[in-house]
């Protein structure tokens, strides 16, 4: 499968709640800690921090104050924390960010490209290099995370990257590892109750979504891209937690591959209660959720499953499906779909 970062469609989710995440940017974010502070200049913070990261030992010698964010989700995480002021540049696959966030980015200047070269990059003089895919830190994408050490420049992927969305999991993505990456970044950049604030608001956002009953009875299959042979979420990825978080089944729970290609007949067999759908903006085969409720409507197998006679459907944007803050968001809609079809309560 081609790497999720390539794909990203225009965002039309809904809000979140990050005013208190954002309006701490002026407070002192380390008084009351119960860690060693590790704040910004202006909150006299106390360096090195030192994380673990995919194996590798990142130190922040000083505060971070020209960061640079690639994907979606890395720099979206940098805004909500009110980061803004303190990146050098971000590098996403189109103009979209949540909508609370645009004042935010509008502080920070874009790279043209999603991969920028390695030395266009290193012209930012950046400080960190923060990126969610680990895609990213290869020769394909920017550089291997070596060759910015080399130079003196900290890196940090995403910790649900570090064995790469082809290698089969071990462990599935929870919200609690999302919750830890939170933390370790806004440690990073010295605003550690930022970061409690942000991971409160998501907790409780998570906790009023869940329904009440019903979902228990539900078995979904997340449909990501491809027609002949599509691609549907396995156990362990975002799909997964979003699937758990909202008490339902997953179709193919005993897969261990985050996206792995399943056959037309397998689905049928396993007939899924509702099939949630990837809105991709590329323009690719099945992308579209208009393109994939056509083609299960028409396709003489397809067409036979239980979810498409019935025409339960829960389309969500192909960006809800990365491992990011939008995962709350995700869990929020797929809830209401299922209340909207009458599969829960």
């Amino acid at each position: 499968m081609p790497h999720p970062t390539l794909f990203r469609p225009a965002a039309l989710l809904s809000g979140v709640l990050l005013l208190g995440a954002l309006t701490a940017c002026g407070s002192d974010d380390t008084a009351g800690s119960d860690r060693p502070s590790t704040g910004s200049p202006a909150e006299g913070a106390a360096y090195p921090v030192e994380v673990a990261n995919c194996e590798v030992d990142v130190t922040v010698e000083k505060p971070v104050e020209r960061a640079i964010a690639v994907n979606q989700p890395a720099l979206e995480l940098l805004l909500a924390l009110g980061l803004g002021d303190r990146m050098a540049g971000y590098a996403i696959s189109d103009d979209s960010v949540l909508p609370q966030l645009e004042a935010e980015r509008a502080k920070v200047e874009p790279f043209s490209t999603e991969f920028p070269s390695f030395e266009t990059v290193l012209d930012r003089e950046p400080d960190l290099v923060y990126t969610t895919f680990d895609y990213t830190f290869t020769d394909e994408g920017i550089a291997d995370r070596d060759r910015f050490t080399e130079l003196g420049v900290p890196t940090y992927q995403s910790p649900s990257e570090c064995t790469g969305q082809d290698a089969h999991q071990q462990d599935a993505l929870e919200l609690q590892d999302q919750y830890d990456e939170i933390e370790e970044v806004a440690r990073l950049f010295g605003v550690p109750e930022r970061g409690a604030e942000l991971i409160a608001d998501l907790q409780q956002r998570t906790a009023a979504a869940k329904p009440a009953s019903g979902a228990e009875d539900v078995t979904l299959a997340w449909w990501y891209a491809a027609t002949k042979t599509p691609y549907i979420a396995g156990c362990c990825g975002a799909p997964g937690l979003m699937t758990r978080a909202v008490g339902a089944a997953n179709a193919f729970e005993d897969s261990d591959q985050y996206w792995p290609e399943i056959g037309w007949e397998s689905l049928l067999d396993r007939d899924p209660t509702v099939l949630v759908l990837a809105d991709l903006g590329r323009g690719g085969d099945g992308d579209s959720a208009q393109d994939k409720i056509a083609f299960l409507e028409s396709d003489p197998v397809a067409s036979q499953l239980t979810a498409v006679r019935e025409k339960r459907y829960i389309v969500l944007d192909g960006t809800t499906m990365d491992p990011s803050i939008r995962n709350v968001d995700g869990i929020e809609e797929l809830a209401a779909g299922l209340r909207e079809l009458g599969l829960a309560s």
